[in-house]
């Protein structure tokens, strides 16, 4: 029996603040300034209600594959993903602006990815839910290599489709700038999203948020993470 995949719905309206999907895919693209990141954030959460925000790599609570099977999923298609890319103009020395772009800030929908894992879960054979979460992986983990790259090729190339704009491509006035570490990514992410919950949400919620904002983060060297500062 054909199952057709519940994608999430991305409105002609909501185009205007996502842009537009690159051919042949569900992957919206959009650049801009910081504050316009946040603002990207914050109508992305208001429109689907929390559904969209889950980064790429927190796919695994999901769906057993490694970050290259969601970037592939991704370029093949089969996946919804929203794109924000950090973009500076700058004047070089022979007067020509060139267009500086970080990598991108990328999220996904937590429905469509159970929707994955009710997929495998098909494939795998069973429709009875395993009493833990490790339990779901270890199920799925053979069906779920089907899903991953087959060779290094096929993963650079879509680590490449997520990592930059295809219409970027042959233009010399366009620069990536090299990848941030995770633990500057995940400190960018902690911001842009305290602000869009600030923006977004009202009273003592948003307040808290705008006080965490004051105060920032510190790295907890235990846990290997970000933390508000109290």
């Amino acid at each position: 029996m054909f199952i057709q995949f519940p994608f999430i719905e991305v409105p002609k309206e909501l185009r205007k603040i996502v842009g537009e999907p690159t051919p042949g895919t569900r992957a919206y693209r959009r650049e801009g300034t910081h504050e316009e990141c946040g603002q990207w954030l914050e109508a992305l959460g208001e429109h689907y209600k929390g559904d969209v925000g889950l980064s790429p790599s927190g796919v695994s609570m999901f769906v057993p594959v490694l970050r290259a099977g969601v970037h592939k999923r991704i370029k093949d298609g089969k996946l919804t993903a929203f794109f924000f890319y950090i973009t500076k103009v700058r004047s070089t020395f022979f007067g020509s602006r060139l267009k500086t772009k970080q990598r991108p800030y990328i999220v996904l929908s937590v429905s469509e990815c159970k929707a994955w894992a009710a997929e495998m879960k098909r494939r795998a054979g069973y429709v009875d839910e395993p009493t833990s979460l490790m339990e779901q992986r270890r199920r799925l983990k053979p069906v779920a290599a089907a899903d991953e790259p087959k060779t290094r090729q096929e993963a650079e190339e879509a680590e490449e489709f997520v990592d930059t704009d295809p219409q970027d491509k042959g233009n010399r006035k366009v620069r990536y700038e090299e990848p941030l570490s995770r633990e500057d990514r995940q400190q960018d992410m902690y911001y842009l999203v305290a602000e869009a919950l600030a923006g977004l949400l009202s009273g003592k919620k948003a307040e808290l948020y705008r006080k965490r904002l004051e105060k920032g983060l510190t790295w907890d060297k235990q846990a290997k993470t970000w933390k508000w500062k109290e």
